[in-house]
């Protein structure tokens, strides 16, 4: 089912928010570390936390059943290869099978690649809501609601913020496992954000819990002054403006994942 989707932000307002965000993120670009790793997708979808839902995927040509819930990546960053727990935040590629070499860990605000780009307000969400709801042994409802939730952050922004046309937007059909509350928790969340690391690379992007620096703001890294730290409080006053209005879009659009369940007859991963 295909939504309509309106702007809910004042055009002048939005304007004024991306400017002051891309300001202070650009001070704070050079705080960034990225680290080349290898990624597999070892997801045993038989096995991990998962429900099945129907997606229509018009960036990908793709209308039928997908996986939501937990990814089971392998990250090797040189001197062998860590096992984590994530999600997907791009739900416009497809998944490449076997290791891929050409991934970077980045901080979240930098995954995932274009029509899905983040900013740092949705970023933020992601991390608020990885706090709230994130468990390794969580239950497969509710590891699909977490990521639906995710996919609709991410698609909306992309709508919101023009990268991608309303019509290309995702929607689902079924249950969504709870991801509408998800979202709406965020209004009244008061807790810390998770730290995530993004993965970006040819094939889906993905999100995990790295207890590193890779890919994180490295405290201290660039002295300046106290300028970065201007620049930050002018992103984080923007973000306050910011949050509401992807938030309340997000609630409006219906979301899927970029794995198909499968093209042929049988539901099996890919």
């Amino acid at each position: 089912m295909k939504t309509r989707h309106n702007s809910v932000i004042n055009p002048t307002l939005a304007s004024l928010i991306c400017c002051t965000i891309v300001a202070g993120l650009a001070g704070l670009a050079g705080n960034v570390n990225a680290a080349a790793v290898t990624v597999t997708d070892i997801t045993d979808w038989s096995t991990t936390p998962v429900e099945i839902v129907t997606a229509n995927l018009p960036e990908l040509g793709y209308d039928g059943l997908v996986y939501a819930g937990i990814n089971t990546l392998s990250v090797d960053k040189g001197g062998g290869a860590t096992v984590y727990s994530g999600f997907c935040i791009d739900p416009f590629h497809w998944s490449i099978g076997g290791p891929q070499p050409g991934y970077s860990t980045v901080s979240l605000s930098n995954a995932p690649k274009p029509p899905g780009t983040l900013n740092a307000a949705t970023a933020l969400d992601i991390e608020d809501l990885w706090a709230e709801f994130f468990s390794p042994s969580m239950s497969s409802a509710s590891a699909a609601g977490l990521q639906i939730a995710i996919w609709e952050l991410v698609s909306s922004n992309s709508v919101a913020t023009g990268e991608l046309p309303a019509n290309e937007a995702i929607s689902f059909s079924g249950d969504t496992y709870g991801a509408s509350a998800d979202i709406a928790s965020l209004a009244a969340y008061n807790g810390p954000a998770a730290t995530l690391v993004g993965l970006t690379g040819p094939g889906q992007d993905y999100v995990i819990d790295m207890p590193s620096n890779n890919g994180r703001i490295a405290p201290g890294a660039v002295p300046d002054g106290g300028g970065t730290f201007l620049m930050l409080a002018m992103t984080l006053g923007a973000l306050v403006l910011a949050r509401s209005a992807i938030i309340e879009r997000a609630g409006q659009l219906r979301k899927a994942q970029a794995i198909p369940v499968d093209r042929r007859s049988t539901v099996q991963g890919k």
